[in-house]
Formats: structure tokens, C-alpha cells, sequence
């Protein structure tokens, strides 16, 4: 049976006695980092199937070796270390996994995972206040926004089908980059200032 990151906790419940590991503290620390863990295991097999197979049998081992986890120190680093060699196994054994990678380049990828995923959150906040500063914009910018950009249409395209000069498109594009991007940067300001 394939497990996905959302009802693991009711298998490995049942999977070993609950006094022999402290199941709170376990369940604590596996929430907090269960998500990151799947999306580290499905990057580096690229198939939902192994993926859950992987992260089934990586969560099972957490929770059998949770006695051997060290209070405190870095759960996350422990978890990925522990997938990483499930990841590694199931590559040897499934040659149609292995995507021309060694363990070389996987070993990086995981040791660099932090930095990518740093990354990847902070494009998701932009995308987030985007879509926010997207609705505070004029009705008239937001339906030369859904052309331009969602549609693609070119700025003549886009004067044929308003009516109006190819120079006033244009005008409203720039005008509407620059005051996507300042309310952006100014939504990013006020979250850093928040963070103080």
C-alpha cells in the first residue's frame, strides 16, 4: 500500500507499540517536516508511485530509529539523510529510476535542497503578493494585464482589439509593470519590517 504525506500517521501508529518511542514528540516533529520530505523524495525519483513507496518506507524507518534521533539537533537533516539512502537503494535496484544520476550528484542535490527550496518559497511569496497588487490595479490595466500576459497577445494585437494607439498600450504596460513590481517590493519591505 502507497502512503502519501497526509494519512502516514495513522499507518505508523500502527505499525510499532506506542511506548516504545515517545509517538508526541515523533508526530511533532514528522508534521513539521513531513511535506519538505516528500517533495525531496518525488525531486529526486520524478514518479508519484516510488515517491510514496520511498517516503512510505523512510517514514516506517523514522519512527523504528526515532529512540536513536538526538533531541533537539536538526530533525529535518536526520529525515533527508534517512531518505536520501532509501532514495539510493531503491535506485540500485530500479534501473528505470535512475535518470543517467550517481550518488555524486544526488548527495549534492540533497546537500543544496535547502537553498533551493529557500528559493522556491520566496517565488511563491512574490507570486502570492503579485496576485494581491494584480487586484488592487485599475479595471482598464487589469484587462490589458489578462491580455498581455495571460493571453499573450502582442501590444498591437491588443490596440486592434481595444481600439485604441499601439503607443497608448504600451504606455499602459510600462505603467502597469512599474506599479505591479513597486507594490511588490513594497508588500516584500513590509513583510521583512514585520519579521523585526
Amino acid at each position: 500500500m502507497s502512503l502519501h504525506p497526509t494519512n502516514i500517521n495513522n499507518q505508523l501508529a500502527e505499525e510499532t507499540p506506542s511506548d516504545l518511542i515517545n509517538p508526541e514528540g515523533f508526530e511533532q516533529l514528522f508534521e513539521a517536516n513531513k511535506n519538505r520530505l516528500y517533495r525531496y523524495i518525488y525531486a529526486s525519483v520524478w514518479d508519484s508511485a516510488a515517491a510514496d513507496d520511498i517516503f512510505q518506507e523512510t517514514c516506517l524507518t523514522l519512527w523504528n530509529e526515532f529512540s536513536k534521533y538526538e533531541p533537539g539537533s536538526d530533525f529535518s537533516k536526520w529525515a533527508t539523510c534517512i531518505a536520501f539512502n532509501r532514495i539510493r537503494v531503491f535506485r540500485r535496484t530500479q534501473n528505470k529510476y535512475q535518470l543517467g544520476l550517481d550518488d555524486d550528484l544526488l548527495q549534492e542535490f540533497s546537500n543544496n535542497l535547502p537553498v533551493i527550496e529557500d528559493s522556491t518559497i520566496a517565488q511563491e511569496v512574490k507570486w502570492r503578493h503579485l496576485d494581491h497588487c494584480y487586484t488592487l490595479l485599475p479595471s482598464s490595466m487589469q484587462e490589458i494585464y489578462q491580455h498581455f500576459y495571460n493571453q499573450n497577445l502582442m501590444a498591437q494585437d491588443i490596440a486592434d482589439k481595444t481600439g485604441r494607439s499601439i503607443y497608448a498600450i504600451r504606455k499602459v504596460i510600462h505603467k502597469l509593470r512599474k506599479k505591479l513590481f513597486d507594490c511588490v517590493e513594497n508588500k516584500l519591505a513590509e513583510m521583512k519590517n514585520d519579521q523585526k
